[in-house]
C-alpha cells in the first residue's frame, strides 16, 4: 500500500526512524517529530538518502508531544506544509524498570503523560481531517510489555496496556469513515532508548526481557510494514514474543506462575 503522507512521532531513532526510512524508499513524503531538533536533521539526511524522487518531501520537527501548545503549533504547520497524513505512527515514548514502591509519582506520571496522553493528542489533532479524507491508517506503538505485564514496569506497563484500549475503542469508532487503526507490540528491540535504559535495568526485568531475546529494529520494521498494509489490529514481531502472547492469552494462569517463578529465579 503506498502512503503519501506519513507522520511519525519518534521519528528521529529506533523503530520510527526506521519506519521513516521504509516509507521514504516507497515515495512518500515524511514528516518525523522528536524533541531533539539536531537527531532529528541526521534523521531527515538518513531519509533523503532512501528517497526516490526529488519532489519528496522530507522534514523533522522538534516537538514534545507531551506539550499541548507546541503541539498544536507543529500540526498546524504540517497541515500547512505537506496536509493531513495518510499513514500516523505514533512511535514516541519513554521507559523507566523502577519497582512501583520505589517510582516516584512525576516519575510515573511523565511515562503516562508521554506514553499516552501525548500519542492521543497527536492524533486528536490529525482525526478530523483524516475522517474527512475517508482514508488512511494510525499506528500506535505500544509494546509486549502492553500485553505481558513485566516486573519494574508498573508505569510503562501501565501506560502501553492502556494505548491498545484505547486504540481498540478508536479502532471501533472510525472504522466506518474507512480509517483503520493498528497497534505494534514488539519485544525487546535493539534501539537507543533500550540501550540507555539498560544502564539502569532491575535484574528482574533484565532476566525476564533475556528470556524473550531482543529484536533488530529491521525485523521489527518488517513485520509492522506488512501488518499496517493489512490493517491488522495487534501486530507482535518475533517468533518468542508471539509464543509469549499466545501463552498469556490463552493460558494465562500458566503463563503467570511461569513469570513469578523468574522472577524468584532472578531475585535470588
Amino acid at each position: 500500500m503506498k502512503f503519501e503522507n506519513v507522520v511519525i512521532t519518534g521519528g528521529s531513532s529506533g523503530i520510527g526512524l526506521d519506519l521513516a526510512k521504509a516509507y521514504a524508499k516507497q515515495g512518500s513524503h515524511i514528516v518525523l517529530l522528536a524533541r531533539n531538533q539536531a537527531k532529528l536533521d541526521e534523521a531527515v539526511i538518513e531519509c533523503k538518502a532512501r528517497s526516490v524522487t526529488e519532489k519528496q518531501v522530507i522534514q523533522g520537527l522538534s516537538v514534545d508531544v507531551a506539550n499541548s501548545q507546541a503541539l498544536s503549533e507543529c500540526v498546524s504547520r504540517i497541515k500547512q506544509s505537506v496536509g493531513a497524513p495518510d499513514l500516523l505512527i505514533l512511535s514516541a515514548g519513554i521507559v523507566a524498570s523502577e519497582r512501583f514502591i520505589d517510582q516516584a509519582d512525576d516519575d510515573f506520571d511523565q511515562i503516562i503523560h508521554t506514553n499516552l496522553m501525548g500519542s492521543r493528542s497527536v492524533v486528536k489533532g490529525f482525526l478530523h481531517d483524516m475522517i474527512a479524507n475517508k482514508k488512511g491508517q494510525i499506528c500506535f506503538v505500544s509494546s509486549l510489555g502492553g500485553i505481558i505485564a513485566t516486573y519494574g514496569y508498573s508505569a510503562y506497563s501501565a501506560s502501553k496496556f492502556a494505548v491498545i484500549g484505547m486504540a481498540g475503542a478508536l479502532r471501533q469508532e472510525i472504522h466506518e469513515y474507512g480509517v483503520g487503526v493498528s497497534v505494534l507490540c514488539p519485544p525487546e528491540v535493539d534501539t537507543p532508548m533500550v540501550a540507555k535504559e539498560s544502564e539502569h535495568i532491575l535484574p528482574q526485568t533484565r532476566f525476564i526481557k533475556d528470556i524473550g531475546g531482543t529484536l533488530n529494529v529491521r525485523t521489527v520494521t518488517k513485520a509492522a510494514l506488512k501488518g499496517i498494509d493489512k490493517n491488522q489490529f495487534i501486530i507482535v514481531p518475533g517468533i518468542m514474543a508471539k509464543l509469549s502472547y499466545a501463552q498469556a492469552r490463552f493460558m494465562p494462569r500458566i503463563f503467570a506462575w511461569f513469570m513469578q517463578l523468574m522472577v524468584k529465579l532472578s531475585s535470588k
